[in-house]
């Protein structure tokens, strides 16, 4: 203000700080405290100083006044101490979207030109567009007919869940740096054929495991071998082993533990004790039989049993897991004691069955495990090993039928069958 005049609000918070200095100026002295009859005199409520700064408050009240303000602030403060943290924001598209700094190198601390919303560039097929999109737009044009990348990248992945390894065994890179397809117009005749179907698996997947390559043999010929080492070609079908899940479910599935119930809550992987301070807790050795797709997978610390095969940890995209042949898998499906325990729950209901001959015995561990019946030399090397473990258990001949520790013994050895593991 010029001259002592006061100048004009130019908003509602700026007339009531205006109005506030000026009541302040008008009752307090020069000493900075208010004389107990000019309160008096004044009788100004609790509900009529909300111009007044709140540390100037209490000065303007009564005694009786004085006393429930302090109550109501301080239950007011305990209320905010109590209070939960303001949820976590994170930037969305809405509508059209909003313009944004750019983060430099993801710091949001060093923020660069506005980045207007439009559509992303790596996806444009003619030119640039720069008009705003929504949701909605975007998903179409990623599932347009008219852009092949999006069906090249589905028909790749089954494929390569089917056979073990992709046409392009990049399935995570189909840029610059990725491999190039095995067989291209392959690749192109399944994903133009998986668009015009209406985007259906399942007809992609039917076509796919009734083909000539799907039911050859894994045995390769010597010529095969010769001119292509890594079967790149499929002249046989390329022998795999069954991801870590596959292989829990599998071994609940030969006991008969296996819970085929569908949705559900997700259960804590089995652990020595809890750590709650890393918020990892233990749950049962066999997941209650649940499948492993409803095991928790905590950052910190995966499922051991699943780890020990390959378990991808979370943290980064995998499209292709690793596969590795280590001691610490064979040394899981011997000693870990999610195996072991399996193996008796096995054995308690074969002793439970009425099997009148150990061969008929055999043959219902083969059907179970391995979908089919054991061969005749098969069938007599188990004999002679069930034999070799009731001598070691001390079980008389009359009673192997009955024994639960031999036929754990077998159930655990069929377990650690390479056929077991693995899709031939």
């Amino acid at each position: 203000p010029k001259n002592g005049a006061i100048a004009v609000p130019k908003s509602l918070s700026d007339a009531t700080a205006e109005l506030g200095r000026q009541v302040r100026e008008a009752l307090m002295p020069t000493s900075g405290k208010t004389p107990t009859n000019l309160i008096k005199s004044l009788s100004i409520k609790k509900d009529a100083i909300f111009f007044v700064a709140e540390k100037d408050a209490p000065q303007f009240l009564d005694e009786a006044s004085q006393k429930e303000y302090s109550e109501r602030t301080t239950g007011l403060a305990k209320l905010k101490r109590s209070a939960p943290p303001a949820p976590p924001l994170a930037h969305g598209i809405a509508g059209g979207g909003v313009p944004m700094k750019i983060n430099i190198r993801g710091n949001v601390q060093r923020q660069g030109d506005v980045a207007p919303p439009r559509f992303l560039n790596v996806l444009v097929r003619d030119g640039e567009r720069t008009e705003k999109f929504t949701r909605r737009e975007l998903a179409e044009e990623i599932s347009s007919p008219k852009n092949p990348l999006t069906a090249r990248v589905i028909v790749n992945r089954i494929w390569h869940h089917l056979f073990g390894t992709g046409l392009v065994r990049t399935v995570d890179d189909f840029g610059h740096v990725g491999e190039l397809p095995s067989h291209s117009e392959l690749l192109d005749h399944l994903s133009t054929r998986f668009v015009a179907e209406g985007w259906s698996m399942k007809k992609l997947i039917r076509s796919l495991v009734l083909t000539r390559t799907f039911q050859l043999s894994n045995q390769p010929s010597a010529e095969s071998r010769e001119v292509d080492p890594q079967n790149r070609l499929l002249q046989h079908f390329p022998a795999r082993r069954l991801e870590a899940e596959a292989i829990r479910d599998s071994i609940l599935a030969a006991s008969g533990r296996l819970d085929r119930t569908l949705y559900g809550p997700s259960v804590q992987p089995f652990r020595d004790k809890d750590y709650a301070d890393r918020r990892l807790f233990a749950g049962p050795l066999d997941g209650h039989g649940r499948r492993s797709i409803y095991i928790k997978n905590n950052l910190m610390e995966g499922p051991k049993f699943l780890e020990a095969f390959n378990f991808p940890g979370g943290k980064v995209t995998q499209g292709r897991r690793d596969v590795t042949n280590v001691p610490a898998q064979a040394l899981a499906l011997l000693n870990d004691p999610f195996v072991l325990q399996q193996a008796d729950v096995w054995a308690k209901q074969l002793v439970a069955r009425s099997d009148d001959s150990i061969g008929a015995r055999i043959d219902v561990l083969f059907q179970t495990a391995l979908n089919r019946s054991p061969a005749d030399d098969e069938r007599q090397r188990f004999e002679r090993t069930m034999l070799e473990l009731a001598e070691l258990h001390q079980v008389p001949p009359s009673g192997v039928l009955t024994s639960q520790l031999v036929w754990c013994d077998l159930a655990h050895a069929i377990f650690n069958l390479k056929e077991f593991i693995y899709i031939p």
